[in-house]
């Protein structure tokens, strides 16, 4: 009765034994002669007059009554906030709680407070879910209003509301035989339990309201930390991937940039490129859907990269998750380190949405700016190879493939993309389906040294066909197709298109 919401802060245990009593009956006592009548299990409380009258030997009579009556407790309402050591010795002998109110206690107000709690009707139970939601409110308004960050209301702070508003423990942890429980939802994913022991009667009706009020608050209060700590994560997401999109012209203003956000663009860099392979099925051809199991897997990622150790940073590149390890010093880097991170991503995402399939690319070790983007380059090679050899739900490594290194290691200087860029550049203004088709068909010509009937039978088209295109490909550019060096750079271009 004395953890109840309605009756903490009325009523504080002065004296009396290690056991709490039970309370079956409620008295206002004006006599302490009348102690004597009233029956077991009775929760006695003296009026003004008769607690000022109990002291003294009064005291130790009253108590030795009580204690022979077996009554539970007797209520001193004159202000007082202790009694005398062999008064306190009594009470515990004779199994008596002597408890205390404030002076200016309202009689009224506390009996009725007391017999609403022994009743345990509904009013009681209204009463403790309307005082839960008021301290979970007031939890989450007073962080916000100390103007600091949502992470700052705690769990433990929100259970810890609760379980005063309650009178019962509410606490985060599987639930026991006979608890109650709500699940913490966070991005439509359960990440723990919220439990209390059931109660009986109406009891149990105001527990199963609180503890999904306290899960609900715990899971908006987890999902605003994510918000806050998400937002530099995405701040420096967006900077990384301007950065490898950018022209070479515009490298300078991003380095600094990324610098100042803390990026380690100068130290050493492994990219991992992670591709869900299902997405369109996953989400049902459904934009939104699709956005959210794009977020879930980035998040997913990003934990388990950085459950494994190192300073990873989370980027997009087109439909893919780009994960960087960025360290200042090259004694941090390791490929098996990286080879073992990715391991453990596809791990934690698959084990989070079973359903999913999903094709990894893991770069190696650079340094420098243009190590960021010869390790992004490598990754997107070894997705592009995870992709043809359907290699899912398992990282592929650069280095496994066994691609060319040279060709990616120049495609990443600034100067080789500007010069493909200025190559190509009429083929793109094409539009993005056309100059696929065209980027095809050249590269297929190229590779097989100009043989329209091995690039015909290669690409399923006439060769014919393939003499068309290619000739209009080159005017379009404006090449000579008897040039050997212009005819090489035109090879390596479509190589490294395919390849970044």
């Amino acid at each position: 009765m004395l953890e109840a919401p309605d009756l903490r802060s009325l009523l504080q245990p002065i004296a009396g034994p290690d056991a709490d009593p039970p309370v079956r009956r409620i008295a206002l006592v004006e006599d302490l002669g009348r102690l004597g009548d009233l029956d077991e299990a009775t929760l006695a409380v003296l009026t003004h007059a008769a607690s000022q009258d109990a002291v003294s030997y009064r005291l130790d009579v009253a108590l030795r009554t009580a204690g022979s009556r077996k009554l539970s407790a007797v209520v001193l309402t004159d202000g007082r906030e202790d009694i005398a050591p062999t008064a306190a010795a009594l009470a515990r002998r004779v199994t008596v709680a002597v408890l205390r109110a404030r002076s200016d206690c309202d009689l009224a107000a506390l009996l009725l407070a007391l017999h609403r709690e022994l009743a345990g009707g509904p009013d009681v139970a209204l009463g403790r879910i309307r005082a839960a939601l008021r301290a979970l409110e007031s939890s989450s308004a007073g962080s916000a209003s100390a103007a600091t960050t949502p992470e700052e209301t705690t769990p433990e702070e929100l259970l810890g509301a609760a379980t005063g508003a309650l009178g019962a423990p509410v606490e985060l942890r599987p639930p026991r035989p006979g608890d109650l429980s709500a699940p913490v939802t966070v991005a439509d994913e359960i990440e723990a339990t919220v439990s209390t022991p059931r109660g009986e009667g109406h009891a149990a009706v105001a527990a199963d309201v609180v503890v999904h009020l306290a899960a609900a608050a715990i899971g908006r209060a987890r999902a605003a930390t994510r918000q806050a700590e998400d937002a530099p994560i995405r701040s420096r997401g967006e900077l990384i991937s301007e950065f490898l999109l950018a022209r070479p012209d515009q490298g300078d203003r991003l380095l600094e940039r990324m610098r100042g956000a803390g990026l380690a663009i100068d130290g050493w860099h492994t990219a991992i490129l992670v591709d869900v392979d299902n997405l369109g099925v996953l989400a049902a051809d459904d934009e939104l859907v699709s956005l959210r199991i794009t977020d879930r897997v980035a998040t997913l990622g990003l934990e388990a990269a950085r459950a494994a150790g190192g300073v990873w940073h989370r980027a997009r590149i087109g439909s893919g998750l780009l994960l960087t390890r960025m360290e200042r010093h090259d004694r941090s880097v390791r490929g098996r380190d990286v080879a073992h991170a990715a391991d453990q991503i596809l791990r934690r995402i698959v084990s989070r949405i079973p359903q999913i399939s999903l094709v990894c690319g893991v770069g190696s070790p650079h340094v420098g700016a243009t190590g960021l983007r010869t390790t992004v380059a490598e990754a997107r090679a070894a997705l592009a190879a995870g992709h043809a050899g359907r290699r899912v739900n398992v990282a592929t490594s650069f280095d496994e493939v066994g691609l060319h290194r040279t060709l990616i290691e120049w495609f990443a200087s600034d100067t080789a993309r500007e010069a493909v860029d200025e190559l190509l550049r009429p083929i793109d203004e094409l539009g993005p389906q056309k100059s696929r088709d065209s980027l095809q068909t050249l590269r297929a010509y190229l590779d097989n040294q100009g043989s329209t009937t091995r690039a015909a039978a290669e690409l399923h088209l006439h060769r014919n066909a393939i003499a068309y295109r290619v000739r209009r490909i080159f005017e379009l550019l404006g090449v000579d197709p008897q040039d050997p060096d212009t005819m090489l750079m035109l090879q390596l271009a479509c190589r490294a298109r395919a390849l970044g």
